[in-house]
């Protein structure tokens, strides 16, 4: 039998792993991770503001690749659902939440906060005029629920700062529809990857980061989940990438190994939990 997760006990694990009141944090999830969660996406969104009060500020990425493989593509920032799982689409349709507008990068905000974390986000997804600079620029928190570095796009923001030589910019043409139904031009510039690129490996940081005890690792149900802070995973990162260019990439077959927690094999939909067999599946 596995012990179902109710919102009071999940608030009381993310207090026992450090997430303070008032806090900015920005989460990555995988619900299926936890085991079964009374109430879903919304038990988990309701515990973390019950943690964070009303001066904290919940963020999650509600990215839209699809647009990603479109010709002309447009995005409608109040419609166009989050494809980053049940959690960031919960919050994103929260009252009060705010969205960032980028073709496939934006980001949902719910808070105190949320409309300086959301007002701007440029053509990069990952420049100093957007959400992901406002983690470091507003000291905030990076939670991982039942996944591992490899989730953390906050990492990306490091490659671009140092501009690796494995990506490179392309232009897409966009637009945004706004509320009124009109549509705009959405300037959108992708570093991405280059033809060849063997894919990163984020943990390698993620594992820096745990060894020099910069990071509080905890479990919610079945999920290992990691709480660190954005500030330190960027000095950390641009100071290890001077020393090993390699830092974000895959040199070997699989991903580095984390200290806590087992890594499941699903490509690209990894988790980090205790037991793989306790992941939960619906039906």
């Amino acid at each position: 039998m596995r012990k179902v997760q109710t919102r009071e006990e999940i608030a009381a694990a993310l207090r026992a792993l450090g997430l303070p009141a008032g806090a900015n944090v920005m989460v990555h999830s995988s619900m299926s991770s936890i085991g079964f969660v009374e109430g879903g996406a919304d038990s988990l969104v309701d515990a973390a503001l019950d943690v964070l009060g009303p001066a904290g500020t919940l963020i999650v990425p509600t990215f839209t690749f699809t647009h990603g493989r479109n010709a002309n593509p447009v995005f409608d920032p109040a419609h166009d659902p989050s494809e980053m799982g049940r959690l960031t689409e919960v919050t994103r349709r929260r009252p009060g939440a705010r969205r960032s507008c980028h073709l496939l990068h934006s980001v949902a905000a719910l808070g105190a906060q949320a409309e300086e974390f959301t007002a701007c986000h440029g053509p990069s997804a990952w420049a100093a005029d957007g959400p992901f600079w406002k983690l470091h620029e507003l000291d905030a928190h990076i939670l991982l629920v039942g996944v591992p570095y490899l989730r953390c796009t906050f990492f990306h923001l490091v490659e671009q700062l140092v501009q690796v030589p494995y990506r490179r910019w392309r232009e897409v043409e966009a637009r945004v529809q706004d509320r009124d139904g009109s549509r705009r031009p959405l300037p959108t510039f992708v570093y991405g990857p280059k033809p060849g690129f063997g894919g990163n490996d984020l943990n390698k940081l993620g594992a820096l980061l745990e060894e020099r005890r910069l990071v509080r690792v905890g479990s919610l149900g079945n999920a290992v989940v990691r709480l660190f802070r954005a500030r330190d995973a960027l000095e950390v990162g641009l100071a290890q990438y001077r020393v090993d260019p390699l830092l974000f990439v895959l040199t070997d077959s699989k991903c580095t190994p984390l200290r806590d927690g087992v890594l499941t094999d699903e490509q690209d939909n990894e988790k980090s939990v205790l037991e793989p067999a306790h992941v939960y599946r619906s039906g």
